[in-house]
């Protein structure tokens, strides 16, 4: 114990008093431990934001579209299409909660002399009731409304900054392809809506956009655990519907809020892993030069440790003196490295760039960082400890 305490006072003088060799033994263990950590901190931020957009959507979440991947070569097929007929067969499947049909597109939404480059869609009665979406000024679109044909709006956060700068909406009227709508409400923060405005579904078919057929329908399944189970379900309904006789080469297209979060975390994960890889790269690098000064400080102390010798200081002494420099300056170096993280993450969420930093990635970093140091620092120690101290005195 007291062997390795005066090791460490030993260390710090001897770091105290090479301040410039030390800081460059460090400097590549702080880049490395840094890179490390702020590159990872970057990929699980991705990967928190990727997921809460997902899960805001809800896992329990089908989205059915026209159009499959492949051509399309039997008459059958070519007769699909998102109508009324496919409505009612979804809403007549078993252990679905909501199937909210859409008609949307895009243009631009002017109000005054600001406009807004938005997103329309056509939607039913209890649209956000049912997809979770909180109205918070105004009313939501009535029956009334639809059966009317009324050309009424409820709009996103994004527009109404765009074209109200926050300002109170309701009954104020705005422009979309030369029509003219009331604005009857706000929703809430939404990331997938906030750049859109909602209008009557039957409004958006006949007086605005011209199309009957929907452009998909969103399906809410009620046990998420048979999202999976439901959505082939969906699909063999569909298929016998529409007498579709190539099954390899469907006319329409299931997207399946679920898999897409398994199938995004797999690629999150995996980016993460590979860029702290070429992150822990610069870290070894960095171990390497530790090395280097470890081994000039060895020739600079060559004296010292014949002398040590002399008054009989043993192999063993002298490779856990080095040994314990190595690792003092690595240790130094993983926590500069770790204060220099947390400062960079903290740039970055100024620019709305989400990094989280966890304990785990910490620890890891840390412990690689005084691994790297006390495996690059054994060459030097040992180097050290077989000098003989008739050489080491009458080396100059």
């Amino acid at each position: 114990m007291f062997t390795l305490i005066e090791n460490i006072i030993n260390s710090i003088d001897s770091i105290l008093s090479n301040k410039l060799r030390a800081t460059l033994s460090m400097l590549g263990i702080i880049i490395g431990v840094s890179s490390v950590i702020i590159l990872t901190a970057i990929g699980d931020g991705s990967k928190q934001t990727i997921l809460d957009k997902v899960e805001e959507m809800g896992t329990n979440m089908l989205t059915l579209t026209s159009g499959g991947f492949g051509s399309i070569n039997s008459k059958s097929q070519q007769t699909f299409s998102l109508n009324e007929k496919t409505l009612k067969s979804l809403e007549n499947i078993s252990g679905l909660k909501a199937v909210l049909p859409i008609i949307s597109g895009n243009g631009q939404v002017i109000f005054e002399k600001n406009n807004s480059q938005s997103q329309l869609q056509g939607v039913t009665k209890n649209y956000f009731k049912d997809r979770n979406v909180e109205i918070i000024a105004g009313n939501d679109i009535s029956q009334e409304n639809i059966d009317n044909y009324d050309k009424v709006a409820v709009i996103g956060q994004d527009v109404l900054t765009n074209l109200f700068n926050g300002e109170n909406p309701i009954g104020k009227k705005i422009k979309y392809s030369n029509n003219i709508f009331e604005v009857i409400g706000v929703i809430g923060e939404n990331s997938q809506l906030s750049n859109t405005i909602f209008i009557p579904i039957s409004t958006a078919s006949i007086r605005i956009l011209g199309q009957k057929n929907y452009s998909q329908i969103i399906i809410y399944v009620e046990d998420s655990t048979k999202t999976t189970q439901k959505q082939e379900e969906i699909t063999q309904n569909l298929i016998d519907l529409y007498s579709i006789t190539n099954t390899q080469s469907l006319p329409f297209r299931i997207i399946n809020q679920s898999q897409m979060l398994s199938s995004l975390s797999s690629i999150t994960e995996t980016l993460t892993m590979l860029l702290s890889g070429i992150a822990g790269i610069s870290l070894l690098v960095g171990g390497i030069g530790v090395m280097n000064i470890m081994l000039v400080s060895v020739s600079e102390r060559t004296k010292e440790i014949g002398i040590k010798k002399a008054l009989g200081a043993l192999k063993i002494d002298i490779l856990l003196q080095f040994l314990t420099e190595s690792s003092l300056l690595s240790i130094l170096g993983g926590f500069i490295g770790i204060l220099f993280s947390y400062f960079v993450v903290y740039i970055l969420s100024i620019y709305d760039i989400n990094a989280i930093i966890s304990i785990k990635t910490l620890i890891i970093s840390f412990c690689f960082s005084l691994g790297i140091g006390i495996f690059f620092g054994i060459l030097p120690a040992y180097k050290a400890s077989k000098l003989r101290p008739i050489e080491a005195l009458r080396f100059e």
